[in-house]
């Protein structure tokens, strides 16, 4: 039986980010750059006005004021798309729109607020510095430049930037496909009316969506019955695609013919059983290089032992650096029991207490109790040599719940 450590550090040795692949913009986000992007352009790509307002030469107005204003003679008016037509030349000035092209000449905008336009004049009633309100050519990005680096993970803000540069597509590490293979005779479909001995089969939909959230892409299998050929059978097909999940049948039953397909199949086995509680029948092999999970069939201990091992996994192969969910250190908030000689996950629920967090169990922590986890924040690691978590005491929580880091009050 592997340590917990040691489990996570042979899955990780395993896997790399897969290849790239071009796509659109629109599909981007949240996407590992799998390239370091280069402009092609300056941006902006000529130097406009940042104001509505008069393009003029900034010797002609520096002494403008409110009671001693300049008049400029007004050339023309230039709209934010248009090319200018005129020279700005001594004591002329032409109107300008914000975005709109400098106009050859001018070196200054003021706004229109500081102006008064009659008769094809404009009284300029303050001067501000050389320069002002101009957005200047490449002043944000040089042709050539390196605006984004590969390993990135794009964000709303990069993807305006790939397309102020023109990149309408974009290279970046593939998302992993993930068979997820469900074993059982007891298991039904959901849409369908439950057997005498039946469940439905949740795991499907739980690892689907873990799968999701951990940046694959989840093909779910038909259910396969407890018999070595159609187990062997939906392990073929499972392992065309990048990882596999298979639940259910890697324990020691009469009916669990996971491992034996596995070995008809050629998977190398890397370990089978992890000293922790929920998920310790954790099956974890190779074939062709292929990551084959083999998770527990309780609801509890399989998407415990995805969070652990299969999600970063899959972040890795997606090209992300950052793999685990974060940690906070908590105080535990009641005497809660655990098994010795395993490195116990808890179900539990965090309070912040204005200095930290308090965890409580919620309760019933039966591998079967999915709806343990469902109320839990956080999985918080109760060491091998502990038989109890003292209230009082601290330890290290998983956080599962990203929204717990997310606030409520205002933020200024």
């Amino acid at each position: 039986m592997i340590s917990v450590h040691d489990a996570l550090a042979t899955i990780l040795e395993t896997v790399s980010p897969l290849a790239g692949e071009r796509i659109s913009l629109l599909e981007a986000t949240g996407r590992v750059l799998a390239e370091d992007v280069h402009s092609g352009r300056e941006v902006p790509p000529f130097t406009n006005s940042a104001m509505d307002g008069y393009a003029v030469r900034h010797d002609d107005i520096q002494h403008a004021q409110t009671d001693q204003p300049v008049s400029l003679a007004v050339l023309e008016v230039i709209q934010a798309g248009a090319v200018p037509t005129c020279t700005v030349e001594q004591k002329t000035a032409s109107k300008i729109m914000t975005g709109a092209v400098l106009p050859p000449g001018a070196d200054t905008v003021i706004k229109v607020e500081d102006t008064e336009e009659r008769d094809g004049q404009v009284l300029v009633k303050q001067s501000g510095p050389r320069g002002n309100n101009i957005r200047l050519n490449g002043e944000d990005i040089q042709r050539g430049q390196v605006i984004l680096k590969q390993g990135r993970v794009l964000r709303s803000a990069d993807i305006g930037l790939l397309a102020s540069v023109g990149r309408g597509f974009v290279l970046v590490h593939q998302r992993p496909r993930v068979a997820i293979l469900s074993t059982g005779n007891e298991l039904a479909e959901v849409d369908m009316p439950l057997q005498p001995g039946q469940i439905v089969n949740s795991n499907a939909y739980t690892l689907a969506a873990a799968v999701r959230e951990a940046c694959g892409y989840p093909v779910p299998l038909a259910i396969a019955r407890d018999t070595l050929k159609e187990t062997r059978t939906a392990l073929e097909e499972a392992v065309r695609h990048d990882v596999v999940l298979s639940t259910g049948g890697v324990s020691v039953g009469d009916f669990d013919f996971v491992k034996a397909a596995m070995d008809e199949l050629g998977i190398q086995r890397l370990f089978w059983k992890v000293a922790q509680k929920p998920g310790k029948p954790l099956t974890f092999g190779l074939l062709r290089g292929r990551p084959y999970f083999g998770l527990p069939g309780n609801p509890v201990s399989a998407l415990v032992c995805f969070y652990l091992y299969t999600w970063p996994a899959l972040r890795r192969m997606a090209g992300h650096r950052k793999l685990f969910f974060p940690i906070v250190q908590v105080t535990i908030g009641e005497d809660i029991p655990k098994a010795r000689g395993l490195t116990e996950f808890v179900r539990c629920r965090l309070t912040h207490t204005g200095t930290g967090y308090e965890a409580h169990s919620t309760g019933n922590q039966s591998s079967g109790v999915l709806s343990s986890l469902s109320l839990s924040e956080s999985l918080v690691i109760g060491p091998a040599e502990a038989a109890i978590l003292k209230k009082g005491t601290t330890t290290t929580a998983i956080v599962l719940d990203s929204e717990e880091f997310i606030g409520t009050d205002f933020p200024f």
